[in-house]
């Protein structure tokens, strides 16, 4: 039986439902593209705010379907937070690349959506619906620049990509069904001996593959560069990092409620630990676009993100956590950065500035952005006294702890061959005369919400790399 009450709960969630629904009507009725903006900024801040209300509530309301503890209202802020940072590089991004229309804030709101019930989700349809609201405005956004080849082609492949691995979920939920007789995730922890069956097993595999899609798990993340390329530089910071959280805000509970039976599971998330961050960093070597770059960056990323879920003690629940909160930072900072030195090419209509070349002398031509953008690659590639460095710490800790010694080892030499693809873009930076004659003068003003946005990344990347204490007794999670 719903309660009136019950919708206490979920107040977040109805102010995003309610705010993409009226972008909608404004963009329809009004002219003037910023009152869709600041409107779309103003439901992101209600609803981020009115999150932190439930913070030390644990509760299960909606007849079961909706979870509501400190572990999805972590998720749900975080989310909120890397929406909010990137609508607000998104105004002169979209403005300069000529697609400032109003369906994209809407689209934007509704991901948000789909990201908040998958969460919050504690039934396996409920955790579908979500995440196939969330791919299918993503495949849009993914091909909002309609003109580009690289934009459609981006949007294509996505999609194919993606509607081909729905199949893997359903028929893995199906399989779970059968098993348990329900698609309640609070009763998978008192399966007993029934999640230790082949079909079970099977139908939790197939499931997880879904999800091992949108993180970019080996041998799934052959969508990841290309999407990142061709999507809008904005689009891709966001897909990066709020996508990425709600994958994870999925797999946790569930990986959690199975933390006894872990041993099951451990060697398989071992060996995609390994083989998604060794994929990632090396072939991340030969690139010279900056967005494929940091894609295969990302892939690595959820290679240590794996470590923590395949080690899975109270120690990688922690640092998993806050690597994604570092990770919210570091990785829109870099992408914003990328959306202010990108430029649009009139005759070709297609992206500039994007190769590793036109980052050349970047430091003498506006050593601020080289400032910021230095910043964000040392804490990625997980040097002190960034945040990177200490979500990587715990998780590789996670695992010593886990006595997966040899997977935490691997994992840190690993990390360490991704130094030198972040240090070789500093390098170009720093040491580089620029040989790049195409920079038209207004590259390098930045707007006062762009200004902004960075500033949020900067100071999110340097507080919490010198104070990562503060997270965690914010967040006793």
């Amino acid at each position: 039986m719903i309660q009136l009450q019950d919708f206490n709960y979920i107040i977040p969630l109805l102010i995003i439902t309610i705010g993409a629904t009226v972008t909608l009507v404004i963009d329809a009725f009004s002219k003037n593209k910023n009152v869709v903006f600041w409107f779309t900024i103003v439901t992101v801040v209600a609803a981020l705010s009115t999150a932190f209300i439930h913070i030390d509530i644990a509760t299960i309301v909606f007849n079961n379907f909706i979870r509501i503890n400190i572990l999805s209202t972590t998720f749900q802020v975080l989310i909120l937070t890397a929406i909010l940072i990137s609508v607000f590089s998104s105004k002169s991004y979209i403005e300069k690349e000529g697609i400032n229309f109003g369906e994209y804030y809407s689209l934007m709101l509704f991901s948000v959506m789909g990201m908040i019930l998958m969460v919050i989700g504690n039934d396996l349809l409920l955790v579908f619906l979500g995440l196939e609201l969330m791919s299918i405005c993503f495949y849009v956004l993914a091909g909002f620049m309609r003109k580009r080849i690289k934009s459609n082609e981006s949007a294509l492949k996505y999609f194919l990509l993606g509607a081909f691995m729905t199949g893997f979920l359903l028929y893995g939920i199906a399989l779970m069904y059968g098993v348990l007789g329900t698609t309640n995730i609070s009763t998978i922890s008192s399966a007993g001996e029934l999640i230790k069956t082949p079909t079970f097993l099977i139908g939790f595999g197939l499931f997880m593959v879904g999800f091992f899609f949108k993180l970019g798990v080996f041998p799934f993340q052959m969508w990841v560069p290309d999407v990142y390329e061709g999507a809008p530089t904005t689009i891709t910071g966001m897909m990066s990092t709020a996508g990425k959280i709600a994958a994870v805000g999925v797999i946790l509970p569930i990986v959690v409620s199975l933390a006894s039976n872990i041993t099951t599971f451990r060697p398989v998330f071992s060996v995609a630990a390994i083989l998604t961050m060794l994929i990632g960093s090396v072939i991340a070597l030969s690139q010279s676009n900056v967005k494929r770059l940091l894609a295969y960056s990302s892939i690595a990323s959820a290679g240590y993100i794996m470590v923590g879920i395949a080690s899975m003690n109270d120690w990688a629940l922690k640092g998993i956590i806050f690597y994604l909160v570092a990770y919210v930072f570091m990785q829109l900072g870099a992408f914003i950065i990328i959306s202010i030195l990108e430029q649009n090419s009139s005759d070709t209509n297609e992206f500039k500035n994007l190769e590793l070349n036109n980052y050349k002398g970047l430091a003498k031509e506006n050593p601020v952005l080289a400032i910021f953008f230095t910043i964000f690659l040392f804490s990625l590639a997980g040097i002190p006294p960034f945040a990177g460095f200490w979500g990587k710490y715990y998780i590789f800790y996670a695992a010593i702890q886990a006595n997966l010694i040899w997977l935490s080892i691997v994992g840190i030499l690993i990390s360490v061959v991704s130094v030198y693809y972040y240090l070789k873009l500093i390098v170009y930076m720093w040491f580089m005369d620029s040989d790049n004659t195409e920079y038209s003068q207004d590259v390098y003003r930045v707007s006062p919400l762009t200004n902004f946005a960075v500033s949020l990344t900067i100071v999110g990347t340097l507080f919490f790399g010198l104070f990562p204490e503060v997270f965690f007794n914010l967040f006793k999670v």
